[in-house]
């Protein structure tokens, strides 16, 4: 009988452990991601570096660990450029803003900040979850509203 406990035991603590990874799962992939700023602080001849602000949003109950995130920026499906969030903690329920430097690339960058048009601009990676022992890799994407493209193109 002792035996018998011991495995109910166990099995109960792997279930809970599975339960509270897959809620952090579905609460990583509802994750809100926008742009609240990107200013260009510094233009060279061939790429141009921003200081970007993204904010990002915890809709679950529970805090997410986000690893190191990569990203990249593209205009009408065009590779603008690429960038790397650190790690950070989204407490539940609250929102975050983190900086993070972006380089692009100035042929691409100057073709649509010329135009009157405001181009299809797509934000698009990679989150490293880290859940206890186990490590998730979580994909997404993020279109800004027209104003947000606006602000970022012209780098204000």
């Amino acid at each position: 009988m002792e035996r018998r406990s011991k495995i109910i035991i166990i099995v109960c603590v792997i279930v809970a452990i599975g339960i509270f990874g897959y809620s952090q799962y579905l609460s990583a992939t509802n994750l809100s991601i926008s742009i609240l700023e990107s200013k260009i602080i510094q233009r060279g001849e061939n790429n141009s570096l921003y200081n970007m602000t993204l904010q990002f949003q915890n809709p679950s109950l529970l805090p997410i660990n986000i690893g190191q995130t990569d990203f990249v920026i593209s205009i009408n499906n065009e590779n603008l450029g690429t960038g790397t969030l650190q790690p950070l903690v989204i407490p539940p329920m609250a929102k975050i803003s983190s900086q993070t430097p972006f380089t692009a690339d100035n042929t691409i960058l100057d073709k649509y900040n010329k135009s009157s048009n405001v181009p299809n601009i797509k934000l698009t990676g990679t989150s490293k979850y880290r859940i206890s022992i186990i490590s998730v890799n979580v994909p997404f994407t993020y279109y800004p509203t027209e104003r947000e493209a606006r602000e970022f193109i012209h780098g204000s």
